[in-house]
């Protein structure tokens, strides 16, 4: 149906679908879908999922005529714009290919196991099946592909064969010249989640990476540091480089991206006067939008660090006072020895840090008590009770 192609905004789209959607056939369906995604803008948002769940009924009846092509496009496409999805047509998809699984290409794969982890409809009766026909065509697979295979895997937390891995390295490690910065990041993600620590393949990777870094956005800088930091990759060379391009894009790092940053650069002993000083310029400007966990994994990286930037501390416990109740036991006890090492002695805080810390004592592990106790013994000024006192002397036992 030629209008769908003619079509150059999602109004006379929707039209040519109110007219004409009955007779869609599974090609119809496919195509309409792929031009919602690349007509829509952010403000279009709701209107082409609106018009997704229309075409997403006409996709459901045509099922049965699809191959791997258009089951894949389909379900890219739904990923692709978001919003809420049937999940009738999901699980329909997901019966086809099984059926259909032998024409599924190399490109219709990658698409395949993309939606699937970033709709967060992973099937465990599935998706085994699609690695085992991955494995047998990675050779096929463009950089694109593998890097959103690998990182789709490792977001579903799918364990992996030695085999499918090994496959997928030898072809990554041929193909990664034609990463850009996004499959790079993505990819070194996904190697930290599946704890793949293969020398040639990181090697291969930090050499790639050291050229397209200044490519990298404030997301993939982020990501990549974290990456590395789990990883334990500390070349310096690579490092120096990263520092010199986050030194420059630091005001796009979101909260998390900040507070993501700080950790790694704890792990990987990075010290560099210039990087953490923007750090924390940009970070007590984004610090009311750090969650509990953002909050404490930072203060624990800044302790470490040895960072007693007493505006930025004073900062960290105006918004860590108001947070406290969406810590858990391990945020509590990981925050009160960070601020024992830092001789943190703001009265306020520690009053509001043992309200919790009571309410939720039962569900701190023993190394989160032992925390708890060290921090306690090594701050005599801080005005603890003797029945809490007395309560972490009981679970020491």
């Amino acid at each position: 149906m030629g209008t769908i192609g003619g079509c150059r905004d999602l109004s006379s789209l929707e039209q040519v679908i109110a007219n004409h959607g009955q007779r869609f056939d599974y090609r119809h369906v496919s195509s309409a879908m792929n031009r919602v995604v690349k007509l829509h803008r952010r403000q279009e948002v709701d209107m082409a999922q609106e018009m997704m769940q229309d075409l997403g009924v006409f996709a459901l009846r045509e099922l049965d005529s699809m191959d791997g092509r258009p089951l894949s496009s389909v379900l890219w496409a739904l990923a692709k714009v978001g919003g809420p999805v049937n999940p009738t047509i999901v699980q329909g998809i997901f019966v086809r290919t099984k059926e259909e699984l032998p024409s599924f290409n190399a490109h219709d794969i990658s698409n395949l196991v993309w939606a699937m982890a970033t709709l967060r409809a992973p099937s465990s009766d599935l998706i085994h099946e699609i690695v085992n026909a991955a494995e047998m065509r990675l050779p096929q697979f463009e950089a694109q592909s593998l890097a959103n295979t690998l990182w789709a895997l490792a977001t579903m937390e799918v364990s992996l064969a030695g085999s499918f891995l090994e496959g997928w390295i030898e072809c990554a490690v041929l193909k990664l010249p034609g990463f850009n910065a996004q499959h790079l990041a993505n990819t070194l993600l996904a190697v930290a989640k599946l704890g793949i620590k293969d020398e040639a393949f990181i090697a291969a990777w930090l050499s790639e990476a050291e050229l397209k870094l200044p490519g990298f956005n404030a997301q993939e800088l982020a990501n990549t540091i974290w990456a590395a930091a789990n990883l334990g990759i500390k070349d310096e060379a690579f490092i120096a480089a990263w520092l010199s391009v986050a030194n420059l894009k630091l005001p796009g790092f979101n909260a998390q991206n900040l507070s993501n940053t700080l950790w790694a650069a704890d792990k990987l002993g990075i010290e560099d006067e210039a990087f953490i000083a923007t750090w924390l310029r940009m970070a007590k400007l984004k610090l009311p939008e750090f969650n509990a966990q953002n909050l404490t994994n930072t203060l624990w990286a800044a302790a470490n660090l040895g960072i007693e930037d007493e505006a930025f501390i004073a900062s960290w416990l105006s918004v860590a006072k108001l947070k406290l109740p969406g810590f858990n036991a391990q945020d509590l006890s990981n925050t009160l020895l960070a601020a024992a090492k830092l001789g943190i002695k703001d009265e306020a805080f520690i009053a509001a840090w043992l309200s919790e810390a009571k309410l939720k004592l039962p569900a701190f592990n023993p190394m989160g008590v032992r925390q708890v106790a060290t921090a306690i013994a090594s701050s005599d000024s801080w005005n603890i009770d003797t029945g809490f006192r007395n309560m972490i002397k009981a679970r020491l036992g």
